[in-house]
């Protein structure tokens, strides 16, 4: 068997053991028939060859796609998956174009609202932009989880509110699948509130709200020292900061001194700081926030007697 040139490996294994049909013309028709003939080189789908000797994985399966279909983007949970977004995991490759497209093992969708601006390049791959994936996820997952995906955006600020909104309103008004919920997800979200920092602290201040407490994200402190935190909860008419402490990656020892040299920072200040784990909200979300609620209730009494009585 007549190998394949050793630059030409060399090429395919930065594309993820990948060659296009272009780039497969550099050697002979003969070499080529002999690569395929002995299985040194597979069909994945037209114009486009994978090196037999290198692993299949989800990027090699999506980069394919992009060779593929030159004018499509990837799309929906792929995207979500490639931007690193929580709560949104797939194996499968969506892409989304402007016209009809079929590949195998791939699922195309097709739109007419795509243009230049809603697509970036992540590595050698073709990705959504986050704000028109905020749009295209809204047809996949669920209210909680939507409303999870774009606080994370807003968070890491790879969108802003107001380049989400006339996305968003034009989405909708084209009446796409899943166009309802993010309606009603933006339309309940104030454009002044912070994001949230993760998941979980959004599901606090949902259950919160839910039962009439008005919580404040990232509130800003002055200390004394000069330097402002940001609690991640707060009920500033009371005094009271609630804060989530990720055990799976906050939970050192330095972690727990600076936390509690903060919190007596915060007391000397008048606040009172009550800590929960994402265990905790996990596991007993509704008793978490009973015990806020309780707190909340005998602060305000203290601080307006009269009120309370």
């Amino acid at each position: 068997m007549q190998p394949l040139p050793r630059p030409l490996i060399a090429f395919a294994r930065g594309q993820h053991g990948l060659l296009t049909k272009d780039q497969v013309a550099a050697i002979s028709r003969r070499q080529r028939a002999i690569a395929l003939d002995s299985g040194q080189l597979t069909i994945v789908h037209r114009d486009v060859y994978r090196l037999a000797s290198h692993p299949e994985t989800f990027e090699q399966r999506c980069l394919a796609a992009c060779f593929a279909a030159p004018d499509a983007v990837l799309s929906g949970p792929t995207a979500a998956r490639l931007h690193h977004v929580r709560r949104v995991h797939t194996d499968d490759v969506h892409i989304l174009a402007r016209r009809a497209i079929e590949l195998d093992g791939v699922s195309a969708h097709r739109t007419t609202l795509l243009g230049p601006a809603d697509v970036q390049m992540i590595g050698q791959l073709r990705v959504l932009r986050p704000a028109r994936l905020a749009c295209d996820l809204a047809a996949y997952v669920d209210d909680a989880v939507l409303e999870s995906v774009i606080e994370q955006m807003l968070d890491r600020r790879h969108v802003t509110m107001s380049t989400l909104r006339p996305l968003a309103r034009q989405f909708c008004t084209s009446g796409r699948n899943g166009s309802a919920r993010l309606a009603r997800v933006l339309d309940g979200r104030p454009n002044w509130r912070r994001p949230v920092d993760s998941d979980i602290e959004l599901r606090l201040l949902r259950e919160l709200e839910r039962r009439g407490v008005e919580a404040v994200t990232q509130f800003p402190v002055l200390l004394d020292s000069g330097r402002t935190i940001h609690l991640d909860l707060a009920v500033p008419d009371v005094g009271l900061g609630i804060e989530v402490d990720h055990v799976t990656w906050h939970g050192g020892r330095l972690d727990a001194q600076r936390d509690k040299a903060r919190d007596r920072e915060l007391m000397r200040l008048g606040w009172t700081v009550v800590r929960a784990t994402d265990d905790d909200i996990e596991r007993r979300l509704v008793g978490v926030a009973d015990d806020v609620i309780a707190i909340a209730e005998r602060l305000r009494a203290a601080r307006h007697p009269r009120k309370a009585g």
